[in-house]
């Protein structure tokens, strides 16, 4: 089940209903109810989170060297994710026992980075409180953030977690307008765009400049929907309860930089990838071309944790060659419309390469969209740019104390009917279901 979903309406309510009257399990319903919630999806990989929650309590309680624990907790991850791409790299035999080819566990790499952040910081003393199984195990299952997000650290969830969930009116709207808010990117924009333009990146050989230039404006703005509308679905179903969730995107197309757009685009992962691979490498306190080699490195990583494919490991690395040019350039300074459609048209042009999983395809897209890129003033184009320039520009309002301050104007008998009315529409549209969010598949 997914929260654009009619379904996880249901099983939300019947959370809240007993998070309401049964106050005194509150732990273990959270619990029930967050594997439920990730049991759905497939029941055998339960085994895994549980596997997970053991192991990873274990290793904050033994003291077991943090290399040790970082190898043992990253395992999963390599077998399920990288095994198959890893062995076809050296060997043509893929019928090897030592390899997986099957489905995909559900979030394994937001999960283990989660972990990772907790091993971590509990081992070098930066979280010092104390944990016991269940309360490190709610933490790491929390439903609302346990599929794609945001990564949380300890400090941020855990204490929100030791306290009883409260009612509160100001939450309740905050949280059902900012849900409305990511239903609507999902539902209404993110999907229609999706089905609009998938054929583009599936065969970009088979078609011309005219329609290419539809994909690579709207996929842009599809990612951007489908991942921020998750995160304020979850941040939005966490803020009924009373537990507020770090924001995870803040205006990103409106960075005047490629820095900038990292440090605004999925920022929990911006920042794990900084905090536990950047700066342990080094980060900026060493000569250039350390500092240099640590940005690509970093972020041809944080590509490859995106897929096991070469799109997403070029992809990454293109962003760590651009990064590290930009530390040379002063301009960057300068924040002026220039530098604005600068950075947009990198972005867009690095969101190719993520999309597209085939390098040959890759080349097509590039040959054929620039090929005749006069076709951006067909008609229906222009449309769609102007409509681009659109919803760029409205970023600026996707600020939570400003939805806080409309949501504190609002009574909640204006919400509730605005709410079921947006949502029944959206279902008719999507007969129930919506498509699985981008960033499942990570």
């Amino acid at each position: 089940m997914i929260f654009s979903s009619y379904q996880f309406i249901i099983f939300f309510l019947i959370f809240i209903f007993l998070i309401k009257n049964f106050q005194s399990y509150q732990r273990q319903i959270i619990l029930i109810f967050s594997i439920f919630f990730y049991s759905y999806w497939n029941p055998v990989f339960i085994f895994l989170i549980i596997f997970y929650c053991i192991m990873g309590y274990i290793l904050i309680k033994k003291e077991i060297k943090l290399s040790y624990s970082i190898i043992l907790i990253i395992c999963p991850l390599i077998y399920f994710k990288y095994s198959y791409f890893f062995f076809n790299l050296f060997y043509t035999n893929k019928t090897n026992p030592f390899i997986y080819t099957g489905e995909l566990p559900l979030a394994i790499s937001f999960i283990t980075f989660t972990i990772l952040a907790v091993i971590i910081d509990i081992k070098k003393k930066i979280f010092l409180d104390k944990l016991n199984l269940q309360s490190f195990s709610e933490f790491i299952l929390y439903f609302p953030q346990l599929i794609a997000g945001p990564i949380l650290r300890a400090k941020e969830l855990i204490p929100k977690l030791n306290k009883k969930i409260s009612f509160n009116l100001g939450n309740i709207k905050f949280g059902l307008i900012l849900f409305l808010i990511g239903f609507v990117k999902k539902i209404f924009l993110a999907d229609n765009i999706g089905i609009f333009i998938d054929p583009y990146f599936e065969s970009p050989n088979l078609y011309t400049s005219k329609d290419l230039i539809k994909a690579f404006f709207l996929f842009p703005i599809q990612i951007y929907f489908d991942f921020s509308g998750y995160v304020d679905m979850a941040l939005g179903i966490s803020a009924t309860l009373g537990i507020y969730l770090p924001i995870n995107f803040n205006k990103p197309y409106l960075s005047y930089s490629l820095t900038e757009f990292w440090r605004n685009w999925h920022i929990t992962l911006s920042n794990w990838f900084r905090d536990y691979l950047y700066i342990p490498l080094g980060g900026s306190r060493v000569g250039s071309m350390r500092r240099n080699l640590n940005l690509v490195l970093t972020m041809s990583l944080a590509g490859l944790w995106h897929g096991a494919s070469f799109n997403f490991i070029l992809w990454g690395f293109l962003n760590g060659i651009i990064l590290s040019f930009e530390k040379k350039i002063l301009i960057l300074n300068k924040k002026n419309l220039f530098r604005l459609v600068l950075n947009c048209f990198i972005v867009f042009n690095l969101w190719v390469i993520f999309r597209i999983e085939k390098l040959i395809f890759i080349k097509y897209f590039y040959l054929n969209l620039y090929k005749n890129i006069g076709e951006i003033f067909n008609i229906f184009n222009l449309l769609i740019f102007l409509s681009i320039i659109f919803f760029v520009w409205v970023q600026k309002y996707e600020n939570h104390k400003y939805i806080s301050s409309i949501s504190r104007k609002l009574s909640l008998n204006i919400i509730i009917p605005i709410f079921f009315v947006f949502l029944l529409t959206g279902f008719g549209i999507s007969l129930g279901q919506s498509e699985k969010f981008i960033y499942f598949n990570f």
